[in-house]
Protein backbone atom coordinates (compact mmCIF):
# COMPACT_ATOMS: atom_id res chain seq x y z
CA UNK A 1 0.00 0.00 0.00
CA UNK A 2 3.33 2.25 0.15
CA UNK A 3 3.81 1.96 -2.87
CA UNK A 4 1.65 4.35 -4.44
CA UNK A 5 1.86 6.90 -2.32
CA UNK A 6 5.18 7.02 -3.06
CA UNK A 7 4.87 6.91 -6.85
CA UNK A 8 2.50 9.93 -5.75
CA UNK A 9 5.53 11.32 -4.16
CA UNK A 10 7.98 10.76 -7.15
CA UNK A 11 5.71 11.85 -9.79
CA UNK A 12 5.02 15.17 -7.78
CA UNK A 13 8.61 15.98 -7.65
CA UNK A 14 9.43 15.40 -11.15
CA UNK A 15 6.35 17.90 -11.69
CA UNK A 16 8.15 20.48 -9.15
CA UNK A 17 11.15 19.94 -10.65
CA UNK A 18 9.80 20.72 -14.42
CA UNK A 19 7.68 23.39 -13.13
CA UNK A 20 10.74 25.20 -11.75
CA UNK A 21 12.65 24.41 -14.91
CA UNK A 22 9.81 25.51 -16.87
CA UNK A 23 9.65 28.87 -14.83
CA UNK A 24 13.47 29.67 -15.18
CA UNK A 25 13.13 29.45 -18.74
CA UNK A 26 9.78 31.73 -19.04
CA UNK A 27 11.79 34.31 -16.95
CA UNK A 28 14.41 33.75 -19.15
CA UNK A 29 12.39 34.00 -22.57
CA UNK A 30 10.01 37.16 -21.26
CA UNK A 31 13.54 39.05 -20.12
CA UNK A 32 13.92 41.06 -23.12
CA UNK A 33 16.20 43.78 -23.73
CA UNK A 34 15.35 47.30 -21.90
CA UNK A 35 14.56 49.91 -24.71
CA UNK A 36 12.74 52.14 -22.76
CA UNK A 37 14.33 54.34 -20.09
CA UNK A 38 13.81 54.01 -16.61
CA UNK A 39 14.12 57.72 -15.51
CA UNK A 40 12.78 59.33 -12.69
CA UNK A 41 12.36 63.34 -11.78
CA UNK A 42 15.30 65.38 -11.67
CA UNK A 43 17.39 63.02 -14.65
CA UNK A 44 18.72 65.61 -16.94
CA UNK A 45 20.76 64.76 -20.08
CA UNK A 46 21.64 66.84 -23.04
CA UNK A 47 21.92 65.98 -26.82
CA UNK A 48 23.04 67.55 -29.73
CA UNK A 49 21.17 67.88 -32.80
CA UNK A 50 22.72 69.14 -35.99
CA UNK A 51 21.79 68.69 -40.09
CA UNK A 52 21.20 70.60 -42.99
CA UNK A 53 17.85 71.34 -44.28
CA UNK A 54 16.85 72.72 -48.00
CA UNK A 55 13.69 73.78 -48.83
CA UNK A 56 12.74 75.66 -51.99
CA UNK A 57 9.26 77.23 -52.29
CA UNK A 58 8.26 78.10 -55.46
CA UNK A 59 4.86 80.33 -56.25
CA UNK A 60 3.32 81.73 -59.29
CA UNK A 61 0.36 84.51 -58.41
CA UNK A 62 -1.27 87.48 -59.47
CA UNK A 63 -1.74 88.15 -55.35
CA UNK A 64 0.15 88.37 -52.69
CA UNK A 65 0.10 85.41 -50.21
CA UNK A 66 0.89 84.28 -46.69
CA UNK A 67 -0.46 80.91 -47.22
CA UNK A 68 2.89 79.01 -47.98
CA UNK A 69 5.85 77.63 -45.87
CA UNK A 70 8.90 79.92 -45.92
CA UNK A 71 12.07 78.41 -47.72
CA UNK A 72 14.65 77.29 -45.34
CA UNK A 73 18.04 76.36 -46.88
CA UNK A 74 20.88 76.12 -44.42
CA UNK A 75 23.04 74.46 -41.98
CA UNK A 76 21.21 73.69 -38.56
CA UNK A 77 22.95 72.90 -34.94
CA UNK A 78 21.87 73.11 -31.48
CA UNK A 79 21.88 71.14 -27.96
CA UNK A 80 18.68 70.32 -26.49
CA UNK A 81 19.11 70.20 -22.67
CA UNK A 82 15.96 67.45 -21.24
CA UNK A 83 14.57 67.67 -17.37
CA UNK A 84 12.20 64.98 -16.55
CA UNK A 85 9.61 66.49 -14.30
CA UNK A 86 7.54 63.82 -13.34
CA UNK A 87 6.95 60.31 -13.94
CA UNK A 88 3.68 58.33 -13.70
CA UNK A 89 2.89 54.66 -13.76
CA UNK A 90 1.15 53.40 -17.51
CA UNK A 91 0.99 50.87 -19.58
CA UNK A 92 2.44 49.45 -21.21
CA UNK A 93 4.91 52.13 -20.74
CA UNK A 94 5.42 55.27 -18.26
CA UNK A 95 4.10 58.57 -18.68
CA UNK A 96 6.67 61.75 -18.53
CA UNK A 97 6.27 65.12 -18.01
CA UNK A 98 9.67 66.92 -19.61
CA UNK A 99 10.98 70.03 -19.96
CA UNK A 100 13.66 70.45 -22.80
CA UNK A 101 15.62 73.47 -23.42
CA UNK A 102 17.00 74.33 -26.98
CA UNK A 103 20.52 76.01 -26.60
CA UNK A 104 22.10 78.08 -29.29
CA UNK A 105 23.80 76.49 -31.94
CA UNK A 106 26.33 77.50 -34.32
CA UNK A 107 23.83 77.04 -37.40
CA UNK A 108 23.32 80.16 -39.66
CA UNK A 109 19.86 80.85 -38.37
CA UNK A 110 21.72 81.48 -34.61
CA UNK A 111 24.77 82.86 -36.02
CA UNK A 112 23.55 86.83 -36.62
CA UNK A 113 22.51 87.32 -32.88
CA UNK A 114 22.54 85.51 -29.65
CA UNK A 115 19.19 84.73 -28.26
CA UNK A 116 18.21 82.60 -25.07
CA UNK A 117 17.29 78.90 -24.90
CA UNK A 118 14.09 78.47 -25.67
CA UNK A 119 11.99 76.30 -23.58
CA UNK A 120 9.00 73.66 -24.10
CA UNK A 121 7.22 71.21 -22.20
CA UNK A 122 5.37 68.06 -22.77
CA UNK A 123 4.42 64.72 -21.85
CA UNK A 124 5.23 61.64 -23.38
CA UNK A 125 2.27 59.82 -22.65
CA UNK A 126 1.97 55.58 -22.22
CA UNK A 127 1.95 54.77 -26.17
CA UNK A 128 4.41 57.05 -27.45
CA UNK A 129 2.18 60.09 -28.11
CA UNK A 130 3.17 63.39 -27.45
CA UNK A 131 0.92 65.23 -25.43
CA UNK A 132 -0.02 69.03 -23.29
CA UNK A 133 2.78 70.82 -25.67
CA UNK A 134 3.75 74.35 -24.64
CA UNK A 135 6.04 76.44 -25.99
CA UNK A 136 6.41 75.39 -29.74
CA UNK A 137 4.38 78.56 -31.17
CA UNK A 138 7.94 80.39 -29.92
CA UNK A 139 10.22 78.61 -32.01
CA UNK A 140 12.18 79.69 -35.17
CA UNK A 141 11.35 77.52 -38.28
CA UNK A 142 14.78 75.79 -38.14
CA UNK A 143 14.10 75.35 -33.98
CA UNK A 144 10.68 73.74 -34.79
CA UNK A 145 12.55 70.55 -37.16
CA UNK A 146 15.62 70.29 -34.75
CA UNK A 147 12.67 70.01 -32.12
CA UNK A 148 10.70 67.60 -33.77
CA UNK A 149 13.41 65.37 -34.79
CA UNK A 150 14.77 65.22 -31.80
CA UNK A 151 11.80 64.03 -29.59
CA UNK A 152 10.52 61.63 -32.06
CA UNK A 153 13.99 60.05 -31.57
CA UNK A 154 13.81 60.24 -27.80
CA UNK A 155 10.86 59.03 -27.72
CA UNK A 156 10.95 55.64 -30.37
CA UNK A 157 11.30 53.46 -27.23
CA UNK A 158 7.69 53.85 -26.23
CA UNK A 159 6.14 53.13 -29.52
CA UNK A 160 8.24 50.03 -30.20
CA UNK A 161 5.79 46.68 -29.15
CA UNK A 162 5.53 45.89 -26.03
CA UNK A 163 6.72 42.15 -26.05
CA UNK A 164 10.04 40.98 -26.39
CA UNK A 165 11.86 41.76 -29.58
CA UNK A 166 14.27 39.89 -31.86
CA UNK A 167 17.09 40.53 -34.04
CA UNK A 168 15.48 40.46 -37.81
CA UNK A 169 11.96 41.03 -36.17
CA UNK A 170 10.00 43.83 -38.25
CA UNK A 171 6.42 45.42 -38.01
CA UNK A 172 4.49 48.15 -39.83
CA UNK A 173 2.36 51.14 -38.76
CA UNK A 174 0.50 54.22 -39.74
CA UNK A 175 1.12 57.58 -38.21
CA UNK A 176 -0.64 61.11 -39.42
CA UNK A 177 1.11 63.56 -40.51
CA UNK A 178 1.21 66.18 -37.74
CA UNK A 179 3.05 68.99 -39.31
CA UNK A 180 0.58 71.95 -40.39
CA UNK A 181 -0.12 71.62 -44.45
CA UNK A 182 -1.53 72.65 -47.21
CA UNK A 183 -3.03 69.08 -47.71
CA UNK A 184 -5.38 67.22 -45.91
CA UNK A 185 -5.13 63.39 -44.99
CA UNK A 186 -1.37 62.90 -45.29
CA UNK A 187 -0.42 60.03 -43.13
CA UNK A 188 3.18 58.22 -42.98
CA UNK A 189 3.12 54.59 -43.55
CA UNK A 190 6.24 52.90 -41.64
CA UNK A 191 8.01 49.74 -41.55
CA UNK A 192 10.45 49.43 -38.44
CA UNK A 193 13.11 46.81 -38.37
CA UNK A 194 14.99 45.41 -35.61
CA UNK A 195 18.23 45.44 -37.62
CA UNK A 196 20.64 44.22 -35.41
CA UNK A 197 22.59 44.22 -32.06
CA UNK A 198 26.10 46.64 -32.55
CA UNK A 199 28.47 48.11 -30.46
CA UNK A 200 27.34 51.64 -29.18
CA UNK A 201 28.62 55.10 -31.01
CA UNK A 202 28.45 56.67 -28.03
CA UNK A 203 29.62 54.32 -25.23
CA UNK A 204 31.65 51.89 -26.96
CA UNK A 205 31.56 49.67 -23.57
CA UNK A 206 27.69 49.40 -24.21
CA UNK A 207 25.64 47.36 -26.95
CA UNK A 208 22.92 49.07 -29.17
CA UNK A 209 19.96 47.81 -30.35
CA UNK A 210 20.09 49.06 -33.85
CA UNK A 211 16.31 49.89 -35.83
CA UNK A 212 15.75 50.69 -39.27
CA UNK A 213 12.56 52.85 -40.33
CA UNK A 214 11.47 53.14 -44.03
CA UNK A 215 8.61 55.54 -44.19
CA UNK A 216 6.58 56.76 -47.28
CA UNK A 217 4.11 59.68 -47.52
CA UNK A 218 1.06 58.71 -48.64
CA UNK A 219 -2.21 61.32 -49.68
CA UNK A 220 -5.61 60.38 -48.59
CA UNK A 221 -7.48 63.25 -49.77
CA UNK A 222 -8.66 64.15 -53.22
CA UNK A 223 -6.14 65.80 -55.80
CA UNK A 224 -9.31 67.64 -56.73
CA UNK A 225 -10.02 68.59 -53.38
CA UNK A 226 -7.12 68.42 -50.52
CA UNK A 227 -8.54 71.22 -48.25
CA UNK A 228 -7.64 70.87 -44.53
CA UNK A 229 -10.27 72.03 -42.76
CA UNK A 230 -8.88 74.76 -40.47
CA UNK A 231 -8.21 76.69 -44.57
CA UNK A 232 -12.56 75.13 -45.70
CA UNK A 233 -13.79 77.04 -42.35
CA UNK A 234 -11.71 80.40 -43.77
CA UNK A 235 -13.58 79.61 -47.14
CA UNK A 236 -10.29 78.71 -48.82
CA UNK A 237 -9.69 75.64 -50.79
CA UNK A 238 -6.62 73.78 -51.81
CA UNK A 239 -6.07 71.34 -54.87
CA UNK A 240 -2.85 69.20 -55.29
CA UNK A 241 -0.72 66.18 -54.26
CA UNK A 242 2.27 65.46 -52.00
CA UNK A 243 5.03 62.41 -51.84
CA UNK A 244 7.76 61.68 -49.75
CA UNK A 245 10.37 59.26 -47.92
CA UNK A 246 12.30 59.49 -45.02
CA UNK A 247 14.63 57.09 -43.61
CA UNK A 248 15.82 56.95 -39.84
CA UNK A 249 18.44 54.61 -38.37
CA UNK A 250 18.33 54.62 -34.32
CA UNK A 251 20.70 53.17 -31.53
CA UNK A 252 19.40 52.39 -28.48
CA UNK A 253 21.24 51.13 -25.42
CA UNK A 254 20.62 47.80 -24.09
CA UNK A 255 22.11 49.60 -20.50
CA UNK A 256 19.91 52.32 -20.04
CA UNK A 257 17.08 52.04 -22.67
CA UNK A 258 18.33 55.58 -23.95
CA UNK A 259 19.06 56.61 -27.60
CA UNK A 260 22.16 57.91 -28.11
CA UNK A 261 22.17 58.01 -31.36
CA UNK A 262 19.46 58.33 -34.55
CA UNK A 263 20.11 60.42 -38.14
CA UNK A 264 17.44 60.80 -40.52
CA UNK A 265 16.71 61.51 -44.42
CA UNK A 266 14.33 62.55 -45.81
CA UNK A 267 12.59 64.01 -48.95
CA UNK A 268 9.34 65.84 -49.91
CA UNK A 269 7.56 67.71 -52.37
CA UNK A 270 3.84 69.01 -53.33
CA UNK A 271 2.37 70.57 -55.90
CA UNK A 272 -0.80 72.55 -54.83
CA UNK A 273 -3.00 75.93 -55.55
CA UNK A 274 -4.76 77.67 -52.54
CA UNK A 275 -7.81 79.73 -53.64
CA UNK A 276 -10.80 81.33 -52.60
CA UNK A 277 -13.48 78.08 -52.18
CA UNK A 278 -15.29 80.19 -55.46
CA UNK A 279 -12.41 79.35 -57.53
CA UNK A 280 -10.50 83.03 -57.64
CA UNK A 281 -7.61 83.94 -57.01
CA UNK A 282 -5.05 81.08 -56.78
CA UNK A 283 -1.82 80.72 -55.56
CA UNK A 284 0.06 77.66 -57.09
CA UNK A 285 3.15 76.09 -54.88
CA UNK A 286 5.48 74.26 -55.88
CA UNK A 287 7.40 72.82 -52.78
CA UNK A 288 11.16 70.42 -52.77
CA UNK A 289 12.50 69.73 -49.69
CA UNK A 290 14.94 67.18 -48.48
CA UNK A 291 16.63 67.51 -45.01
CA UNK A 292 19.44 65.33 -43.25
CA UNK A 293 19.52 65.60 -39.63
CA UNK A 294 21.27 63.51 -36.69
CA UNK A 295 21.20 63.72 -32.88
CA UNK A 296 23.52 62.68 -30.23
CA UNK A 297 23.69 61.59 -26.78
CA UNK A 298 26.37 63.46 -25.06
CA UNK A 299 25.71 63.42 -20.98
CA UNK A 300 23.92 62.74 -17.72
CA UNK A 301 23.84 66.01 -16.02
CA UNK A 302 23.53 66.69 -12.52
CA UNK A 303 20.01 66.75 -11.36
CA UNK A 304 18.98 70.44 -11.07
CA UNK A 305 18.23 72.14 -7.42
CA UNK A 306 15.58 71.76 -6.21
CA UNK A 307 13.01 75.00 -5.37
Amino acid sequence: MTRPGFANRAKFAVMVAALVFFCAVTMRSDTRTLLVPQLKPGHTFLYEVHGRINRSVKTESRVSSMFGPPPIQGDLSSQIRLSVQKVLAGKPHPILSVQTEILPGASAETKSSASPAQKLTFDILSNGRLGNIKGFDDLSPGEGLIWQFWVARFAFGWILPPKRLKTGEKWKFEEPELNDSLIAGLVWERETTYARDDQCPVVPAETCAVFLTKSTLKQKSSAKDSTPEDYRLHELKTIGTAKGSNQVITYISQKTGLVLRANEDVQQSMDVTVMKSDGSNGVHYNIEAASHLETLFVRQLPAAPAH
